[in-house]
């Protein structure tokens, strides 16, 4: 079918969002780490403005009791509110009609393909910021940054969640045991498993090699690889993390299930398009909208190596 002014506005916007959502979706790297991923961001749907979350501190440890003992009881407690603020992200573009009347349907998918891919890395790139920014400026409610080695738990803990170190075979090991023996909000050792290994793509290989080679990589020996064998890491990586993109090539991420890194959705990725009748330049307007916000509430679930030696 010919896109023209003659076809009606829903078949053109049809057509646009084909173009559109299919370079949204477009080609990905192995294990690319997107903004909907929810190995490393916990995802939540909002309806409001604003999310409001508190820190909750549970129960302590089971404890004995003698047969005719009342049941111990103890008393959760939350404090410590964190707001996200859901933040509006939109584009639009201009479509002569001539280039609906002249049939310049390379012309116009190419300006929907563009449109969309820069959706899709907005998108990523706010969500790897996160990250990037998570030695420095992205605080928890405790207000220290999301890796650090001064976190206060509810319990009066001062709980490390920073290391350092290039990534290593080592130094993934001192991650993992850093997050197994991580205290939570009661104080009590949680045993948080490896769940996920977030990297830039200058440490790809590397990671691939130490998680999932069948014996232990850069060695001699015959060693089995517990990484592969036993954890069953997910390895992420983004190009959003690295250098280039205002990050680190050395820095690494390694996520727990019950991380607190949380991505609301108020409204996912939508598009109109508003018809050249209603406007002056008779030129088509496709405009798309999302809104979300992102960030970490505690440092709970997750441990970090900044890279440096």
């Amino acid at each position: 079918m010919s896109l023209n002014s003659g076809v009606s506005t829903n078949t053109v916007k049809t057509a646009l969002d084909e173009v559109f959502m299919q370079s949204y979706d477009g080609d990905q790297a192995p294990e690319e780490a997107r903004a909907s991923d929810s190995v490393i961001f916990q995802q939540e749907s909002s309806d409001k403005s604003a999310e409001i979350m508190e820190v909750f501190a549970g129960v302590g440890k089971w404890e004995t009791r003698a047969e005719l003992q009342d049941v111990p009881s103890d008393n959760p407690s939350v404090d410590d509110q964190k707001t996200f603020t859901i933040s509006n992200y939109a584009k639009s573009v201009d479509i002569s009609k001539n280039f609906f009347d002249d049939d310049m349907h390379s012309t116009v998918s190419r300006m929907i393909k563009d449109m969309g891919e820069m959706a899709r890395i907005s998108q990523d790139d706010t969500a790897m910021s996160l990250f990037r920014n998570s030695f420095t400026t992205e605080t928890t409610v405790d207000g220290q940054a999301w890796f650090s080695d001064s976190h206060t738990n509810r319990n009066g803990d001062t709980v490390d969640n920073l290391e350092t170190g290039v990534l290593t075979e080592a130094s993934l090991e001192t991650l993992i045991i850093s997050l197994r023996e991580q205290l939570n909000q009661r104080g009590v050792v949680r045993g948080a498993n490896p769940h996920c290994l977030l990297v830039p793509p200058a440490l790809y290989k590397d990671a691939s090699e130490i998680l999932e080679s069948e014996l232990r990589s850069a060695t001699a020996d015959n060693d089995m690889n517990v990484y592969s064998a036993k954890y069953g890491i997910f390895l992420k990586q983004s190009p959003y993390l690295g250098a280039a993109a205002g990050g680190s090539d050395t820095a690494a991420f390694l996520l727990g299930r019950n991380h607190s890194a949380y991505r609301f959705v108020r409204q996912g990725i939508g598009t109109d398009l508003v018809s050249y009748e209603y406007q002056r330049n008779n030129a088509y307007i496709y405009k798309g909208e999302y809104r979300e916000t992102l960030g970490a509430l505690t440092y709970e679930g997750a441990v970090a190596t900044n890279g440096t030696v």
